[in-house]
């Protein structure tokens, strides 16, 4: 079995085969080739197979992946900021990192992390993209605002983002050059509306496929973009030991510094997936009009004081994480009665 480590850039990847079997001076040899299909394919089809890979995840790594696993016995994506520190010798360069990814493979000791299929990573990719987009207009909306407040004027209906609050924005008058900007920032959020129409159209259509969706749902307050966004990057609930771990992979879990008797607990580690905290905070705000189980959790976290409210909805998502956790392993709906209990 030979264990090959690839350093995978975007032009050129540096390929380390290592054969423990072989002698001491002839048990690593490296060979660099173009990060194309065909290169790929030419360095690793003479091994017939019979060899583990190795590389560290990227934004190409489905890509890799899809070239590698045909080729290998086995295929491990590793998470560079976990490497043991015993390998972190101060020295870096394409050959030795390469050596470092083959040599963990073959000791078992590659930290890795999960790679979806290719469904679930374009679905991912699809969720992200949507953020980018309500990014973008909210930066749009917020140079509107700008323009008002520089002439002090305010809008005379609840929004400006209504029909009625559109039609009063292109009737009000500012110099001739903030009227362009108004007119260029009007027309691009128009633009972002009608790609996020779209990107949700195709979400919608994802999410009708995806029972796990619909369950996530049953929860008060709980809509199809925080649903879609839980269930797409959990993709297999069996890869989590328990409910701790699953909030743990979504960093919603507080950072600890305990030593010598001391116990410090920080802030939330927010590791993983970003998305899904974003999407997760906001569904809370719903979850607790609604669900008054949630809501007598989030006040008594709160405990009336006003300093504490962004702590105890971050707190309540991850409760909420919990719940949902035990709703994907059980396959159950949501039970009031049962989450009550949860809380208490």
């Amino acid at each position: 079995m030979i264990f090959v480590g690839m350093d995978v850039h975007y032009k050129s990847t540096t390929v380390c085969f290592f054969d423990p079997n072989a002698k001491g001076g002839q048990q690593h040899r490296w060979q660099q080739c173009a990060t194309t299909a065909k290169d790929l394919t030419a360095v690793l089809s003479p091994l017939g197979g019979d060899c583990r890979v190795a590389y560290e995840v990227s934004t190409q790594a489905q890509w890799v992946a899809a070239i590698v696993r045909p080729l290998a016995a086995e295929v491990q994506v590793a998470n560079p900021s976990r490497i043991p520190w015993l390998f972190r010798d101060g020295r870096k360069n394409d050959r030795m990192d390469a050596k470092k990814l083959a040599t963990l493979l073959y000791l078992n000791q590659l930290p890795t992390v999960h790679l979806p299929s290719a469904d679930v990573s374009a679905w991912r990719a699809l969720i992200n993209h949507r953020r980018t987009l309500v990014c973008r207009r909210t930066m749009v909306k917020n140079q509107i605002r700008s323009l008002l407040r520089t002439f002090g004027m305010k809008c005379p209906y609840r929004s400006c983002w209504t029909v009625k609050g559109i039609v009063w924005l292109r009737s009000v008058t500012f110099d001739d050059a903030r009227n362009l900007m108004r007119n260029l920032l009007l027309k691009e959020m128009g633009q972002l509306n009608d790609q996020l129409r779209e990107v949700e159209r195709q979400l919608d259509a994802i999410a009708r496929s995806q029972p796990n969706v619909a369950l996530l749902r049953t929860i008060p307050g709980i809509g199809p973009r925080s649903g879609e966004a839980i269930v797409a990057f959990a993709d297999r609930i069996d890869r989590f030991r328990n409910r701790k771990q699953f909030a743990c992979y979504f960093g919603m879990t507080p950072t600890q510094d305990a030593s010598a008797g001391r116990d410090h607990r920080g802030h939330i580690s927010k590791q993983g997936p970003s998305v899904v905290r974003w999407v997760l905070v906001e569904a809370v705000h719903q979850v607790i009009r609604r669900s008054p189980v949630f809501r007598e959790f989030c006040w008594r976290l709160r405990a009336g004081k006003k300093g504490r409210h962004k702590r105890a909805i971050v707190a309540t998502g991850r409760k909420l994480l919990t719940i949902a956790f035990a709703m994907l392993r059980d396959q159950t709906v949501y039970d009031e009665k049962r989450v009550s209990k949860i809380a208490a």
